[in-house]
């Protein structure tokens, strides 16, 4: 990483952390691990015993709906925001190459993700005291599942940031990031209904449910770790391919 990255990181880092929709965000998420757990704790209220703790708190589906909506508002601005004033123009004429602008743009909005995910390690914690577990945390399904919640969040952020380059208004980067976030998670849907082995398989593969629930199981799967990385890179690349088709044209 060059000097160049660091010094936008921290200025794309500090822009998210004091921007007023960085606090509704932590809010919206807060209140949905909460919401989350209490399900947990009234799942196993009722005797529910086949599903760990995290297997519950993972699947619930209005957990991922939030998450879908979420990153689309977080990415939205860091570019089209750019466009839309005419920094951008600044930024490209400074000495600082197009990747370092999309990785710091990238890491940037990564780093206050994963800060959204500190409410539901603090509620994690407030579950276990609460119901008096003695039994010691698990820790490989607790990591797994950290670790898809981190994979499936950089690719959802790279797809963001390639919908925020195409367009200078935020609205619009916003939907084109959420209609591709939305039709990936629910093409693994298609999987219950389709027939072909061949296709099931491949539906399977970018199911996102199916894969946290292997994780969150402790049960490790290199294919999904595969798929994340290597769909980040490809949105990471299609956004610099539409920054230096920008370049040209202005």
């Amino acid at each position: 990483m060059t000097r160049a990255f660091w010094i936008l990181w921290k200025r794309e880092a500090g822009a998210l952390l004091l921007s007023p929709i960085a606090w509704v965000l932590l809010t919206c998420m807060a209140l949905v691990s909460g919401f989350s757990f209490s399900q947990c704790v009234a799942y196993l209220g009722q005797g529910v015993r086949e599903f760990t703790v995290m297997q519950i708190y993972f699947y619930i589906f209005h957990f991922w709906f939030l998450l879908i909506i979420l990153v689309p508002v977080l990415t939205m601005r860091l570019f089209s925001e750019e466009y839309k004033t005419g920094t951008i123009e600044m930024l490209l004429t400074a000495p600082v190459r197009d990747g370092d602008v999309i990785l710091s743009k990238f890491f940037g909005a990564l780093t206050f993700y994963l800060i959204l995910w500190v409410p539901s390690l603090l509620g994690l914690a407030i579950f276990q005291a609460w119901t008096g577990q003695t039994v010691p945390v698990a820790w490989a399904p607790l990591a797994l599942s950290y670790l898809m919640v981190a994979l499936v969040g950089m690719f959802y952020l790279a797809i963001g940031i390639f919908g925020s380059v195409l367009s200078r208004n935020q609205a619009v980067a916003a939907m084109i990031s959420f209609t591709i976030i939305a039709l990936l998670f629910f093409a693994g849907f298609l999987s219950y209904l389709v027939r072909d082995p061949g296709w099931r398989e491949a539906l399977t593969y970018v199911f996102t449910l199916e894969q946290m629930r292997s994780f969150s199981a402790g049960i490790f799967d290199s294919r999904p770790v595969v798929f994340y990385l290597s769909g980040t890179v490809f949105f990471l690349i299609l956004t610099q391919r539409v920054m230096a088709g920008r370049r040209l044209k202005g």
